[in-house]
C-alpha cells in the first residue's frame, strides 16, 4: 500500500508542470527539449519533453556515473528545470552527471512525447533483487521457479515493453482495483504473503454473482502462484476468465495465465491464450504485453520469421530488441540481427549477463558478420552455462575458416564430449567436415558413422549420411554411396542434395562394371524411380542417350518426357524414339514420333537425320538425301546413310548422285574419320567409274587399317607394279576369298609375263 501510495505521488508530482506547446520542427530548424527529473523511492527519474520527430530518436547509453542521451542527427536547445545534476551538451548528445553510478532503464511515452530514464542506486538494485528471489508474487511472471524449466523472465520483459514503444509505469498491471471490498482482506493477506491463509480459510463473503466469483478466482490463482501450484493457479485463472464480466477482469486473467503457460514452457497454450486476447482486446493498454508474449512464444516454437513480425508490433525496448536479434540472427538475417544488437545494447549492455542464449547468440553474430576478432574475444568468455559447447563450436568454425585446422579440430573434439545431444552431433559433424579438409577421409568418416550408427534420432543425421554418401562416392565405392542416399529418399523431406549426389553417381557410372559390379543400366534400375521428375529434365535426356541401346528402360524414359516433359523435353525425347523405331523397321511408330517432335517445334540436325532415315525406309531417296544434305554437324551414321541412298539411285537420278558425292567428299576431308568411312567412299567413286580417285581414298583407307583385306584387294588390282605384287604376296597367305582370289591375280601376272618373254 506504501508503494502504490509512493508511486501515485511520483506521477503527480512529475507530471503537474506546466503545459507548453510543441509544434513539428521544420527541417533544419532546432527543436526544444524541456529537461525534468526528481527523486522517488529508490529511483531517480529523469524526463525529456518535446517534439516527436526528436524524441522518438532517443537512445540512452551509461559510462560510469554519467548518462549520455543521443538524438542521430538531431538539432535540438534545452530547456531545464532545477536538476540535482550536472548538465552539458555536445552536437547531438546530452550527458547527465550523477553522483553515483545506477542501473539503468528507458523507455519513451507519447501525448505529450518523452523520453524518461529512471536510475536505480547499486544497493537498491540488489535489494530489490534479493526481495523479489525471497518473496515471489503474481504480479511479475518471471519470480516463477521450475525445476524442469530455466527462468525467463517474461514478465519482466512485458513491463519493459509496453504502451507506445515501451513499457510506462501507467501500463504496469493494476490489479487491486479489479478486486471487490469484501474480499479486500484475502487481497491484504496476499499483500503480505500469507497465501496459505487465503488458501486454507473460506472468504468471509460467499460470491453473490459472477463478477464476484471471477475475482475469487483471481485470487486463488494469484495465491497458488505463491505456494508453486502452477498448474493450479492456471485452472483458476481460467475459471477467473471464464466468469468475469468485466473487461478489466478478463484481459488480467488471461494475460496472466498466457505468461504463466510461457513461464512452464508450454509454448503452444501460451501462443493460443495471446492470439485469443490480440483478437478480443485489440484497444486494451496491455496489447504490447500480448504481441511481446506472443512472440516469446513463437520464437520458442520456432516459427522465427512470425516471431520477428510481432516483436516489431511490441515497442523498441531493449528486450524487445534482443529477442528481435535472436530470432534473426537465428534465420541468419545477420546484418538485420547485428543492427537490432547494436541498439539494444546502447539500452541496456547488461542484460547479456542474465541472458545466455543471447549472449552466445550475439558472439555467432560477430563470428558470421566477419568480425572474427571480437567474435573469439566474446566466445571465449563463455566459459560456463547452458552454451559454452557451442561457443566453443564456433570457436571450431573461426579457425577453420583461418585456416588453423589443428585447432579447430582439438575444439570440435572438445564440444564433442558434450552430453547434450544436438550440440554433439554438431561438433562431430563439423569434426569430419575439419578432418575432410586436412585430407583424413578415414577419420572423416569414423566422425560421420558415430552419428549414423548412434544418433539416427538426431536433426543432423540426414546431413550425416549425406555427407558420408559423398565420401564414399569419392573413395569409389559407389554401391555403398547409394545405399545411403536411397535410404535419404525413401524417407519423409529428402534433402534435394540426396537427389543431385544421385544424379552425379548416375552420370559417372560407366556403362562395363565398376569394382563393385555397379554398371549404368543396374544402378539407373534401382535409383531411377527417384529422379524421374519434371525439373530435372535435362539429366533424363542425357540418361536417355546413356540408355539408347537398352530397349525397355530406354523406351520406358522417352515415353514418360513426351506425355509429361516441357515442350523442349518432349519434342528431344519423341525424336529419340523416332530413332529407336526407324532403327527396329517399324516406320510407322517412327512417324507418329517424328510428327509430336515436330508439334513441338523441334529443329536442327536431330530432326532432319530421323526424317532422312524415315523417308529412306520409305523408299523415298531423292526426298532422303535432301534431308541429309541439310545436316550442319556430320556423323559416322549420315555419312552411312548418304553412301546407301547414293548407291540406291538410278540414272534418271545421277544429278542428284553427283551432288550427294560432293557432299560426301566435302565432309569427309573435313574431319578425320575411321578406315570404313574412306572404303565406303572410294567404293561409291569405283563403283561410278572414277577409279583413279578411288585409289586415292583406298590408299587413305590403307593407311589407317593396313590388314583390311578389301583395301588391300582393291589395291593390288588396281595400284602399279611392284607395288601390287608386294601386296598380293601378303594378302595370299591368308585362308578365305581374297587369299584365293590373290593367288589367282598371282599365277595371271606369272602367265603373262612368260607369253612377253616368249613373245
Amino acid at each position: 500500500m506504501k508503494f502504490l501510495r509512493v508511486f501515485v505521488f511520483t506521477l503527480f508530482t512529475l507530471y503537474s508542470f506546466p503545459d507548453f506547446a510543441v509544434a513539428s520542427v521544420p527541417e533544419g530548424a532546432s527543436a526544444l527539449i524541456q529537461i525534468r527529473a526528481g527523486e522517488h523511492a529508490g529511483f531517480m527519474r529523469i524526463v525529456l519533453e518535446g517534439d516527436e520527430s526528436v524524441i522518438s530518436e532517443g537512445k540512452a547509453s551509461r559510462e560510469g556515473k554519467d548518462i549520455i542521451v543521443r538524438f542521430t542527427d538531431k538539432n535540438f536547445e534545452i530547456k531545464k528545470t532545477y536538476l540535482p545534476f550536472a548538465v552539458t551538451t555536445d552536437k547531438d548528445a546530452l550527458m547527465f552527471s550523477l553522483k553515483q553510478e545506477g542501473k539503468l532503464k528507458a523507455y519513451s511515452l507519447k501525448d505529450p512525447s518523452r523520453f524518461v530514464i529512471d536510475v536505480y542506486p547499486k544497493e537498491e538494485a540488489i535489494k530489490k533483487q534479493a526481495k523479489q528471489e525471497t518473496k515471489p508474487q503474481a504480479e511479475n511472471a518471471e519470480r516463477i521457479k521450475t525445476p524442469s524449466a530455466p527462468e525467463v523472465h517474461n514478465e519482466d520483459r512485458s513491463a519493459r515493453t509496453g504502451g507506445n514503444n515501451v513499457a510506462t509505469p501507467e501500463k504496469e498491471y493494476d490489479e487491486k482495483s479489479l478486486i471487490p471490498e469484501k474480499y479486500k482482506a484475502m487481497w491484504a493477506l496476499l499483500e503480505a504473503g500469507n497465501f496459505y491463509a487465503v488458501l486454507k480459510e473460506p472468504p468471509g463473503h460467499k460470491p453473490e454473482n459472477a463478477e464476484s466469483l471471477a475475482a475469487l478466482n483471481y485470487i486463488y490463482a494469484k495465491a497458488n502462484i505463491m505456494a508453486k501450484q502452477y498448474l493450479e493457479a492456471v485452472k483458476y485463472f481460467r475459471l477467473a476468465y471464464i466468469y468475469a464480466t468485466d473487461n478489466a477482469l478478463k484481459e488480467q486473467a488471461l494475460l496472466r495465465r498466457a505468461a504463466l503457460y510461457l513461464e512452464l514452457k508450454l509454448v503452444h497454450e501460451a501462443r493460443a491464450d495471446y492470439l485469443v486476447f490480440i483478437r478480443d482486446f485489440p484497444s486494451s493498454g496491455y496489447i504490447d504485453k500480448a504481441y511481446f508474449g506472443l512472440a516469446e512464444s513463437l520464437y520458442r516454437i520456432g516459427l522465427y520469421q512470425e516471431a520477428i513480425e510481432y516483436y516489431k508490433k511490441s515497442g523498441k525496448g531493449p528486450l524487445v530488441l534482443y529477442g528481435m536479434a535472436n530470432a534473426m540472427q537465428k534465420l541468419e538475417m545477420t546484418a538485420e540481427a547485428k543492427k537490432a544488437y547494436g541498439e539494444a545494447r546502447l539500452m541496456d549492455d547488461a542484460y547479456l549477463k542474465s541472458s545466455p542464449e543471447t549472449d552466445f547468440l550475439l558472439g555467432e553474430n560477430m563470428r558470421m558478420s566477419g568480425d572474427t576478432v571480437n567474435a573469439k574475444k566474446h566466445l571465449s568468455q563463455i566459459e560456463s552455462g547452458p552454451y559454452r559447447d557451442n561457443a566453443i563450436i564456433s570457436l571450431g568454425l573461426i579457425a577453420m575458416e583461418e585456416p588453423n585446422l589443428q585447432e579447430a579440430v582439438r575444439q570440435f573434439k572438445a564440444a564433442a564430449q558434450s552430453r547434450e545431444q544436438k550440440v554433439k552431433v554438431q561438433a562431430l559433424f563439423n569434426l569430419s567436415l575439419a578432418h575432410m579438409k586436412e585430407g583424413k577421409f578415414k577419420e572423416a568418416t569414423e566422425s560421420l558413422e558415430e552419428i549414423r550408427h548412434n544418433h539416427i534420432d538426431s536433426n543432423m543425421y540426414k546431413d550425416a549420411l549425406l555427407a558420408l554418401s559423398k565420401i564414399y562416392k569419392k573413395g569409389g565405392r559407389g554401391k555403398e554411396a547409394v545405399s545411403l542416399l536411397k535410404e535419404l529418399v525413401y524417407g519423409k523431406q529428402p534433402p534435394p542434395e540426396a537427389f543431385s549426389t544421385l544424379e552425379e553417381i548416375v552420370l559417372e557410372t560407366g556403362a562395363k562394371s565398376s569394382t563393385d559390379g555397379l554398371t549404368f543400366v543396374k544402378l539407373w534400375n534401382e535409383v531411377g524411380q527417384w529422379l524421374v521428375d519434371e525439373a530435372r529434365e535435362d539429366f533424363l535426356l542425357k540418361v536417355a542417350k546413356r540408355l539408347r541401346h537398352e530397349g525397355k528402360p530406354f523406351i520406358d524414359l522417352c515415353t514418360w518426357l513426351v506425355e509429361n516433359g516441357s515442350e523442349h523435353a518432349k519434342g528431344k525425347a519423341a525424336i529419340d524414339l523416332a530413332d529407336y523405331y526407324s532403327g527396329i523397321g517399324n516406320a510407322a511408330m517412327s512417324r507418329d514420333y517424328m510428327n509430336i517432335a515436330k508439334d513441338s517445334r523441334e529443329t536442327g540436325d536431330a530432326v532432319s537425320r530421323v526424317e532422312a532415315k524415315i523417308l529412306y525406309s520409305e523408299g523415298e531417296q531423292t526426298a532422303a538425301l535432301k534431308h541429309v544434305m541439310m545436316i550442319k554437324e556430320i556423323e559416322k551414321s549420315d555419312l552411312d546413310l548418304l553412301g546407301n541412298i547414293i548407291s540406291g539411285l538410278d540414272y534418271m537420278e545421277m544429278k542428284d548422285a553427283h551432288k550427294a558425292i560432293a557432299f560426301y567428299e566435302r565432309n569427309l576431308n573435313e574431319a578425320d574419320w575411321d578406315a570404313e568411312a574412306y572404303i565406303n567412299f572410294a567404293d561409291i567413286l569405283y563403283a561410278n567409274n572414277d577409279t583413279n580417285k578411288a585409289l586415292k581414298y583406298y590408299r587413305i583407307a590403307g593407311e589407317k587399317a593396313p590388314e583390311n583385306e578389301w583395301v588391300m584387294y582393291r589395291l593390288a588390282r588396281d595400284a602399279g607394279a611392284p607395288e601390287s605384287t608386294d601386296i598380293l604376296n601378303r594378302l595370299q597367305k591368308g585362308d578365305n576369298l581374297f587369299a584365293r582370289l590373290a593367288k589367282s591375280k598371282l599365277m595371271e601376272k606369272t602367265l603373262m609375263n612368260r607369253v612377253r618373254e616368249v613373245f
